[in-house]
């Protein structure tokens, strides 16, 4: 028995494979659709299918995101390495900082 993973994190990397898989197999100007697998080796075929199916929901996750509007909240925007609220600077020195942060 065969087994793999998927090591695939972005819609541009699905694309990138089959796209590969695409010059591969001699498909011009690819739709990235699972019937374009009919002329492949079942192989082939089976990666196109899977990573269609891969690229089909890793879209639909960015338009969730995208959709829905949510942005990370300034206070965990200095963990992920982006900068800090400037207000936390202000408040670090005064007794009352953390209370006006959590008010």
């Amino acid at each position: 028995m065969m087994m793999t993973q998927r090591r695939v994190v972005s819609v541009e990397d699905a694309t990138a494979k089959l796209d590969e898989l695409a010059r591969r197999n001699g498909i011009v100007n690819p739709r990235y659709e699972e019937s374009e697998a009919d002329s492949m080796s079942e192989f082939d075929a089976l990666k196109w299918t899977s990573l269609c199916s891969q690229r089909i929901a890793l879209r639909g996750r960015e338009d969730e995101t995208t959709s829905s509007g949510w942005t990370v909240p300034p206070i965990f925007r200095g963990i992920y390495g982006t900068k800090p609220p400037s207000t936390s600077k202000k408040l670090e020195n005064t007794c009352d900082g953390p209370l006006r942060l959590a008010a």
